[in-house]
C-alpha cells in the first residue's frame, strides 16, 4: 500500500529566461499545500441512434491551480502576497523633519522613520526653543509622536521640527511588482509510508495577492497564497519533465 500524509517544506523562487529556478527561498512553516488538476472537454453526441450517445470527448484546456498557506511574516512571503518590493532600511540621523502645522495636542503624528531614539522637538523660530521631553511622548519602535502641550514654555512658533536618530528595518511596499512568476518546490516525507521522501515541482505558478491579512486576530497570522500553475512551454511535453510539473517519490 502507498497511502499519503504529507509534511515537509515550501520553496519559491524566481525563474530565469531559459525557465530554469534561481535560488528558492523558504518561506517557513506551511501548513497546507494544495495542487489541483483539471480539464475542459468538448463531448460530441451522435445523432443517428436516436438516444443522443457521447461518442467522442476532446480535451480543450488543461489548468492547474495551486494554494498553500503561509504562517511566517518574513519578506519573502510579504513581497509575493503583496506584490511588493522590501528595502533594507539601515541606520541613519534625521535634522529637522517638520510636524503638521499646526499640530492637535495628544493627535498621533508620523515620523518618516521607525525605530527611532535620541529625539529632540524644537520650533521654527528665529532662536529655535525646545520643547521640554514632558510635553510629547514617542514611540520609538513605530516611529510616532504626540504632542500633549503645546504651550507651557512657549510661545512656540510652528512648525515643530524633530530631530533624531534611527535604527535598521525592513519595508516592504504594496502593489510595486507585476504579477509573479515563480517555480514552487515541496521537498517532503510521506509520514504513512515510513518517512518516504518525496519532490514536487511546479515550475510556473502565476501567483494571486493574498485575499486577506487578518492582523488583529486571537490566532496565529496565516495567510494564503494561490494562483494558477501555468504551462511552460519551454520544456517539452514529453520526458519525465512535463510542461506543468512533476512528482518524485524517492
Amino acid at each position: 500500500m502507498a497511502y499519503f500524509s504529507g509534511q515537509g517544506r515550501v520553496y519559491i523562487g524566481a525563474r530565469d529566461a531559459a525557465g530554469n529556478p534561481q535560488s528558492l527561498s523558504y518561506v517557513g512553516n506551511v501548513p497546507e499545500l494544495k495542487v489541483s488538476l483539471s480539464v475542459e472537454t468538448l463531448e460530441h453526441q451522435e445523432s443517428t441512434s436516436g438516444q443522443r450517445l457521447t461518442d467522442l470527448q476532446l480535451i480543450k484546456t488543461k489548468k492547474g491551480e495551486f494554494a498553500c498557506t503561509l504562517e511566517e511574516l518574513v519578506p519573502i512571503n510579504l513581497e509575493l502576497a503583496l506584490y511588493g518590493t522590501t528595502t533594507q532600511v539601515t541606520s541613519g540621523t534625521v535634522t529637522g523633519e517638520p510636524l503638521p502645522n499646526p499640530v492637535t495636542p495628544g493627535n498621533l503624528n508620523l515620523l518618516a522613520q521607525q525605530n527611532v531614539s535620541t529625539v529632540v522637538v524644537k520650533d521654527s523660530s528665529a532662536t529655535p526653543l525646545t520643547l521640554p521631553p514632558a510635553q510629547y511622548a514617542v514611540n520609538e519602535k513605530h516611529g510616532s509622536i504626540v504632542i500633549n502641550d503645546a504651550t507651557t514654555g512657549g510661545p512656540y512658533t510652528e512648525p515643530f521640527v524633530v530631530d533624531y536618530a534611527y535604527g535598521a528595518a525592513q519595508r516592504t511596499a504594496m502593489f510595486t511588482q507585476p504579477l509573479p512568476e515563480r517555480w514552487v518546490r515541496f521537498e517532503g516525507l510521506n509520514t504513512a509510508d515510513a518517512n518516504r521522501e518525496v519532490v514536487i515541482d511546479l515550475y510556473r505558478v502565476a501567483i494571486n495577492p493574498a485575499n486577506e491579512l487578518s492582523v488583529i486576530t486571537d490566532e496565529l497570522l496565516k495567510f494564503e497564497l494561490s494562483g494558477q500553475v501555468l504551462a511552460d512551454t519551454l520544456k517539452p511535453a514529453a520526458g519525465d519533465l512535463g510542461q506543468f510539473g512533476r512528482i518524485v517519490l524517492l
